[in-house]
């Protein structure tokens, strides 16, 4: 079930003295949930240091481990973790966030739980259960974004969003409000930052014959549709672009 949102996920159980020198051991763009605990030298539980909601990375300083120290994060796929847990992705975007700010009653649980937790395995399993217990309770959110952003980035054609909202089976005005608070802009907005992804990739390979041929491939409507939103997102012209930005490569 977890798969379907998770990319991976990793833990790091240190083992000797932190070095404040060491590169980040780990560094990935993909949205967080980070958890970081530690033991208690005096009562030998553990504690949670830090349950933490990240947007993109978590920061270089997170990965700084000593003996004491055991980190686990999740990595979610793009667009779930706001919906996951009810979160505005514009406020995710400004700030990481706090568990124990997000749910202070969960977040006491968890500390029960971690503390009397024998293992890495079984701190795992705490974290796990609380992402199940969210998604259960935004199964259907969850489903709403995943499947319509995968709709949209992988054919941004103008044509794409009535069948989007047809797969739904909900109102376009309640898509519309769903898809601007978990994503961050409205699903047009959207499809056509992946539109024109598509045809900038296109234009950098040097797949196509003529530029009109990319236009199409991508679904403007023509040409010049094509040259003014290249223009918006790049700031230049196809062309321009092909005979400055491209000079000398692929030769």
């Amino acid at each position: 079930m977890l798969t379907e949102y998770v990319r991976t996920v990793l833990i790091i159980e240190g083992f000797s003295e932190s070095c404040s020198q060491d590169l980040p051991i780990f560094t990935n763009g993909l949205p967080t949930l980070f958890c970081r605990t530690k033991k208690d030298q005096s009562s030998g539980f553990e504690r949670i240091v830090q349950l933490t909601l990240y947007g993109m990375s978590a920061p270089p300083e997170c990965w700084v481990t000593d003996e004491k120290t055991t980190v686990i994060a999740w990595f979610f796929k793009p667009f779930v973790l706001p919906a996951l847990f009810n979160i505005s992705a514009k406020d995710l975007k400004i700030a990481p966030v706090e568990f124990s700010h997000l749910s202070p009653h969960k977040f006491n649980s968890i500390k029960t739980q971690i503390a009397y937790a024998d293992s890495t395995t079984q701190k795992k399993e705490v974290i796990e259960n609380l992402i199940l217990e969210y998604l259960n309770q935004h199964s259907r959110t969850c489903k709403i974004i995943q499947s319509a952003t995968e709709q949209i980035m992988n054919n941004p054609g103008g044509h794409i969003m009535a069948g989007v909202i047809e797969d739904q089976n909900i109102t376009e005005r309640t898509f519309q409000r769903i898809f601007k608070k978990f994503v961050g802009v409205t699903p047009t907005q959207f499809r056509r930052i992946c539109q024109f992804q598509q045809s900038f990739g296109q234009l950098r390979s040097k797949q196509f014959s003529k530029v009109s041929d990319v236009a199409f491939d991508n679904h403007f409507s023509d040409q010049s549709h094509f040259i003014r939103s290249f223009k918006e997102f790049a700031q230049t012209t196809p062309n321009d672009y092909l005979k400055k930005g491209l000079t000398g490569k692929g030769k």
